[in-house]
C-alpha cells in the first residue's frame, strides 16, 4: 500500500495520496512489529527514490520544442504497427526509448516492414519533439502514459529501414514473435485477429467492433493477455510435461524458465507481468519449501519498482485489485463472491470509463469459463497445427464469428449505465469500503445497502450539478462547443468538428480508426459528466470541419433534434448520415425553436449550407453573453449587426477559425467583446488564425484565447457568477504556434 501511494503522489500528482500516506505513517507508529515497520519504511523510501529518479530522467530527456534532423532508431521486428502509409513503433535512439512515426512512401516499403523478422535501424529524416499532453478535460493523456513507460519524445518523418543481426537473446525472442505474427496472419478472419491478440498481445483494427462490445460489457480483460492466459499456459505446459512422465520437480523448473519467454512473446502487458511475477514467486517458493501467501504483495512491490506508474493505469489497477479479490474474497455463495469481485473493480472502472453495463456480471459468468476451457486452449492448438488443417480452421473461425455476433448483440441490449466520473477521493473511498466489505461474507450481507447508498449519492451529485457551463472543445482544425444549463436541464452541442479526407492510393489508405477525435474529446467529456443525450445539435453549416464527426455523435449520444440553417436539410451529405428517427429542423432568424436557450440571428433566408449561410447563435449564460458565428464571412457579420444594431456580447467565438475572411475590424469595434475565442488546429495547413485577425484583436485590445494554445476552454457559472478555466496553462504548446498567435 505504501509503495502504491508514493507512486500516486509523486507520479500521478494525486493529492489525496498524501493524506493517505500521513494516515498510514500514523498507523505504522502504532504497529507493534518493529521489523515490519522497518521493512515498510525501507520500501517506501526505495519507492520515493525510484519515482524521483524516473521523473528526473523524463524531465531531462523531454525536449522543449521539436528539432529537425536525421535520427537512427533501432526497432525490434515485432514492435511495428502498420496502418496504410503510417508505421508506428517504440524503439531506441541510442539509450533513449522513443516513439517512431514513419511515413511510408511505397508499397515495397509497406511489404518490407510487414515481413520483418530481425531488428532494423530506422533512419528517419524529420522532427524529434516532445509528446503532446491531453488538451481536453478527461481526455486520455498519451503523454503521461508514455512517460510512465520511460518514453519522453517522438520521432516523425520519412526514412529507410536497414536490417540488423540480433545482438542479444532478447532480440532473438522478438524475432520469434515476429515470425509467429506472420504465421498467424495466414489464418482467415476473425481467427487471425483472435490468435494475434490473445496469444501475442497484438492489436488488430479488424477486431475493433468486438473490442468495443467487450468494453461495453465489462469483459475486455478476456481480450487482454492477463492472469487467465498465464494460468492456462502453465496448466497446459504442466499437463503436457506430466503426460510425458517428466518429474514434478523438473516440470516446475521448466515452468519457471518458460514464464519469462511467455512474457516476451505476450508483449510485456501490465496484467501479464503481474500474473507472471506472482506465478514465478509461487513456483520458486514451492521449490524452496516456503509459503507463497505474500505473492500478491511481492509482485506489486517488484512491479512498482520496475515500472513506477503501474498503478496509475486502469489495466494495472484492475489487474491487482481483481487478483486481490480472487485471493481474499472467500465467500461460500459463489454468486455473492462473483458480485463482490466485480464490485472491487467498479470504482477505478467508473473513474476511467464512466459507465458500466448491468449485464457485465452475466457476461463474465458465461465467458470466463468459455475462454479458460475452450477458446484459449483451442487457439493454442490451432496455432501449433497451422493453417493447413482446413476443417479445424473453418470450425474455429465459425465459432469465433458466432462469439462476435453474441457479444455485439449483448452490448446492444438495454442496461448500459452512464454513471459519469466520480472525484478521485470518492473513488478511493468507495474502493476502500468495498475492500473492507469483501473480507467477510457476513459483513458484506449486512452492509451492502450502505455501499449502494454511497453510489446513488455519487450518481446524484454527478447528474444534477448546480452549475452550468459553456465549453469550447479542442477538436483540432474544426469547431465544437458545448452548452449545459444547471441540473443538466438542457445540453446543446454547436458543431461536431471533423477532419478533411484527402485522396490517397489504395496501398496508402488507412483502416478506419476505432476511436475518432470526437469520441475521445467531446463525446468522452460529456460521458464523463454523466451525459448521454443532446437536446439540440446545432450544425452551423455543411463544411467537414464542422459536421465531419456527425455520424459518431449520433451513434454515441441520444440526439433529440438537429438544427441546421434553412436549405441545408435537403443536402444528401447530411441526410445520409442520419437515422430517420432524428428530426432535422431548418431555422432562420424568423424561426426560433421552442426551448432552445439560444437566439438564432442568421441566416435571414434559405441557402445551401455554405459559409455565407452559417447559423449565428446568441445566448446569455451566467453574466456572459456569447455569440457563435460559424464560418460566416465579413459581409454576413456586417449584415447581422445592421439587422441587430443593439447586439451586445462579452464573449465572441471568432468566425472561420480566425481566418482573414471573417472577424471584420469594424464589427469587432462595434461589439467590443471582453474575450475572443479561436478554435483551430495546431500547425494547420490553412494558417488559422490569420496574422491580420490577431493584429486586429491586439489593436483593439481585445483579449483572445485559442484552443491551439489553451486546449479546452470552459466558462462555468452559478446564477450571475462564473469562472473561466483552461485545460492547458498556455505555455505547454507555444512551440507549435506561430509567434503572432501566442499570448
Amino acid at each position: 500500500m505504501a509503495v502504491a501511494l508514493v507512486a500516486a503522489l509523486l507520479l500521478g500528482h494525486q493529492l489525496w495520496a498524501g493524506v493517505a500516506l500521513v494516515y498510514l505513517a500514523w498507523r505504522l507508529t502504532t504497529w507493534r512489529c518493529p521489523r515490519g515497520r522497518r521493512w515498510v519504511g525501507l520500501l517506501a523510501l526505495a519507492m520515493v527514490g525510484r519515482c524521483l529518479l524516473h521523473q528526473t530522467v523524463i524531465q531531462q530527456r523531454t525536449l522543449p520544442a521539436a528539432r529537425t534532423g536525421t535520427y537512427q532508431v533501432v526497432v525490434q521486428p515485432d514492435a511495428w504497427q502498420v496502418n496504410g502509409q503510417l508505421a508506428l513503433a517504440t524503439g531506441r535512439l541510442g539509450k533513449e526509448p522513443v516513439r517512431v512515426s514513419l511515413q511510408l512512401t511505397s508499397p515495397a516499403q509497406v511489404k518490407q516492414i510487414k515481413q520483418l523478422t530481425t531488428p532494423v535501424v530506422a533512419t528517419v529524416t524529420g522532427q524529434k519533439g516532445p509528446l503532446l499532453p491531453a488538451t481536453n478535460v478527461n481526455q486520455f493523456d498519451y503523454q503521461k502514459y508514455e512517460n510512465a513507460q520511460g518514453v519522453a519524445n517522438q520521432v516523425r518523418g520519412r526514412g529507410t529501414l536497414t536490417p540488423l543481426a540480433p545482438a542479444s537473446p532478447l532480440a532473438v525472442v522478438h524475432g520469434w514473435r515476429a515470425r509467429l505474427t506472420h504465421r498467424l496472419a495466414r489464418f482467415p478472419q476473425p481467427l487471425a485477429s483472435y490468435c494475434q491478440r490473445l496469444l501475442l498481445g497484438q492489436n488488430d483494427p479488424a477486431l475493433g467492433p468486438t473490442i468495443t462490445a467487450a468494453q461495453t460489457l465489462g469483459v475486455i480483460h478476456l481480450f487482454c493477455l492477463s492472469g487467465l492466459h498465464a494460468f492456462v499456459f502453465v496448466a497446459l505446459l504442466r499437463g503436457g510435461l506430466l503426460a510425458l512422465h517428466v518429474t514434478r520437480e523438473t516440470t516446475t523448473w521448466l515452468e519457471i524458465i518458460a514464464l519469462p519467454l511467455l512474457w516476451v512473446l505476450g508483449g510485456g502487458a501490465t496484467s501479464l507481468t503481474r500474473a507472471i511475477l506472482m506465478l514465478e514467486f509461487q513456483l520458486l517458493a514451492r521449490q524452496a519449501g516456503c509459503s507463497s501467501r505474500v505473492s500478491w504483495q511481492v509482485s506489486l512491490i517488484l512491479h512498482s519498482l520496475l515500472q513506477p506508474g503501474v498503478l496509475l493505469s486502469l489495466g494495472g489497477q484492475l489487474s491487482y485489485l481483481l487478483a486481490w479479490g480472487i485471493s481474499r474474497c472467500q465467500f461460500q455463495a459463489a454468486w455473492r463472491r462473483l458480485v463482490a469481485i466485480q464490485l472491487i473493480g467498479l470504482p477505478p472502472l467508473l473513474y476511467a470509463a464512466y459507465q458500466f453495463h448491468f449485464l457485465s456480471l452475466l457476461a463474465n459468468w458465461l465467458l470466463v469459463p468459455l475462454f479458460a476451457s475452450v477458446i484459449l486452449p483451442g487457439l493454442l492448438v490451432i496455432a501449433v497445427l497451422g493453417p493447413g488443417f482446413g476443417g479445424v480452421v473453418r470450425l474455429a473461425n465459425g465459432g469465433l464469428q458466432g462469439l462476435q455476433a453474441t457479444l455485439t448483440g449483448l452490448a446492444a441490449l438495454p442496461g448500459n449505465c452512464y454513471f459519469g466520473k466520480p472525484a478521485a477521493v470518492v473513488v478511493v473511498g468507495l474502493l476502500l469500503a468495498t475492500l473492507l466489505l469483501s473480507e467477510e461474507e457476513a459483513r458484506f450481507r449486512r452492509r451492502w445497502p450502505w455501499l449502494l447508498g454511497a453510489y446513488l449519492l455519487c450518481f446524484g451529485v454527478i447528474h444534477c450539478p448546480l452549475s452550468g457551463e459553456v465549453t469550447f472543445v479542442d477538436i483540432g482544425q474544426g469547431d465544437c462547443a458545448l452548452i449545459r444549463t444547471p441540473l443538466n436541464r438542457q445540453v446543446i452541442m454547436i458543431d461536431t468538428g471533423g477532419q478533411l479526407q484527402f485522396r490517397s492510393p489504395g496501398w496508402a489508405k488507412r483502416q478506419p480508426a476505432q476511436r475518432d477525435r470526437a469520441l475521445t474529446t467531446s463525446v468522452n467529456y460529456l460521458k464523463s459528466r454523466g451525459i448521454h443525450r443532446l437536446d439540440y445539435l446545432c450544425l452551423s453549416h455543411r463544411d467537414a470541419d464542422h459536421i465531419g464527426y456527425l455520424t459518431t455523435v449520433v451513434q454515441q449520444l441520444q440526439v433529440k433534434a438537429i438544427l441546421v440553417p434553412q436549405g441545408m436539410e435537403k443536402l444528401p451529405e447530411l441526410t445520409r448520415r442520419l437515422p430517420a428517427s432524428i428530426p432535422i429542423i431548418p431555422v432562420t432568424d424568423h424561426s426560433q425553436p421552442a426551448g432552445l436557450p439560444l437566439t438564432v440571428l442568421h441566416p435571414f433566408g434559405p441557402g445551401q449550407g455554405k459559409n455565407e449561410d452559417s447559423m449565428v447563435l446568441w445566448g446569455k449564460f451566467g453574466a456572459q453573453r456569447f455569440l457563435f458565428t460559424g464560418d460566416l464571412d465579413r459581409a454576413g457579420e456586417r449584415a447581422v449587426l445592421h439587422r441587430y444594431p443593439q447586439l451586445q456580447v462579452e464573449v465572441l467565438k471568432l468566425g472561420h477559425h480566425g481566418s482573414r475572411t471573417a472577424s471584420d475590424p469594424a464589427v469587432l469595434c462595434q461589439l467590443r467583446p471582453q474575450l475572443a475565442i479561436i478554435s483551430a488546429g495546431r500547425k494547420n495547413r490553412y494558417g488559422h488564425p490569420h496574422q491580420s485577425t490577431i493584429q486586429s484583436l491586439k489593436r483593439q485590445q481585445i483579449p483572445f484565447w485559442s484552443t491551439q494554445q489553451r486546449g479546452m476552454i470552459t466558462y462555468r457559472y452559478w446564477g450571475n457568477h462564473g469562472t473561466w478555466t483552461t485545460k492547458l496553462k498556455g505555455s505547454e504548446l507555444t512551440w507549435m504556434l506561430p509567434p503572432y498567435a501566442r499570448n
